[in-house]
């Protein structure tokens, strides 16, 4: 284990030409490397996820943390993401042996809501994040739940003034603190948004799951399992679907699945479910896993990144981790179909 500190000044202004220089405070970044088993050094795989490395994120800036949606730019070398306080989050990272190693570069800034003022006061919690097919990106926010499209302009992701979408018609019923929390664009261009607690009407063992173009939606059913919810959600190039759930409770502590949507369940004929490929529970690292990212690797792996939301809290942790997707995805994994009404 190591631990790596930096100071990075963030600005110098200087207000007017006989005002003394202002400088804001430096902020600390701290990285500390993680592994997947601290108790067992040389275990390196968690189901079909391959350890390839992760770090421990503590940065001074109080703005920073409860990071619940999560982009990785297609180099691997940029972070963006959106947090439970309404602040939009970029950085740098750094690998070593094709193991992810450092995160440098932070900057946070607050996101606007489609009226142009800050997204705060109760219009904070944004909770998932994906591309939006144009270069700019769609973020699903809960209590006041709505999904707006944040367009791209002069190179800042999530800076400009965004767009609302229309929102399923009955994602305005979601419970105040359990809205969308998985958000993901599908190869043919179609979305999917699935609820963290609302459930699909008729259906006490499912999430509510929409899938749509952002002006239209169709409803449908996400099964659920024991007490896990979705909390993220993310392409990958075979156009089936990464979903992240969360648990936690006193006795086992917080815990992630990592499961598979195949592609054919987007298809309306089809019945959505779900492929169970990592069960991540103590003594594993693990934390709050509400973010979830892909990528191609430089030999043409699936890397997979997972983000912890660390709910400000001295007790958790902003961790981010990344796997390989091992290529026997399809073969030695549990299907779990949406249950039957019990109505």
């Amino acid at each position: 284990m190591y631990r790596l500190t930096r100071i990075v000044p963030l600005s110098a202004v200087l207000l007017a030409i006989f005002t003394p220089l202002k400088a804001e405070l430096p902020t600390t970044t701290t990285v500390t490397a993680i592994r997947l088993d601290p108790d067992d050094l040389h275990r390196s795989r968690v189901g079909e996820l391959i350890w390839r490395g992760g770090v421990d994120i503590q940065h001074s800036d109080p703005r920073f943390g409860g990071l619940s949606g999560l982009h990785i730019g297609q180099d691997g070398k940029r972070l963006i993401a959106v947090s439970d306080r309404g602040y939009r989050v970029t950085a740098r990272l750094g690998y070593a042996n094709g193991a992810l190693t450092d995160v440098t570069d932070i900057h946070v800034a607050r996101l606007r809501r489609s009226n142009g003022a800050p997204a705060k006061g109760g219009w904070h919690d944004a909770e998932s994040l994906s591309p939006d097919g144009n270069g700019g990106f769609l973020v699903s926010f809960e209590r006041r739940h709505r999904i707006v499209n944040y367009p791209t302009r002069n190179g800042t992701p999530l800076a400009d003034r965004p767009s609302r979408l229309t929102l399923p018609q009955d994602a305005a019923t979601q419970p105040f603190n359990g809205g969308i929390e998985a958000l993901t664009r599908l190869c043919d261009g179609r979305f999917i948004a699935i609820s963290e607690k609302a459930k699909s009407k008729g259906n006490e063992n499912t999430r509510g799951m929409w899938i749509g173009r952002g002006d239209t939606w169709r409803s449908t059913a996400y099964p659920a399992f024991q007490a896990f919810s979705p909390t993220g959600a993310a392409t990958l190039p075979d156009c089936s679907v990464l979903v992240v759930e969360r648990s936690f409770n006193i006795v086992e502590g917080v815990r992630a699945r990592i499961v598979r949507l195949s592609a054919t369940a987007f298809d309306p004929k089809n019945k959505v479910t779900t492929q169970e490929l990592a069960y991540i529970a103590p003594p594993l690292s693990v934390d709050n896993m509400e973010g979830i990212a892909v990528r191609k690797g430089d030999a043409g792996e699936t890397l997979v990144y997972l983000v912890s939301d660390n709910n400000f809290s001295g007790y958790q942790r902003t961790l981010l981790m990344m796997f390989e997707l091992a290529p026997s995805t399809t073969s030695s994994v549990k299907s779990r179909s949406t249950p039957k009404s019990s109505d």
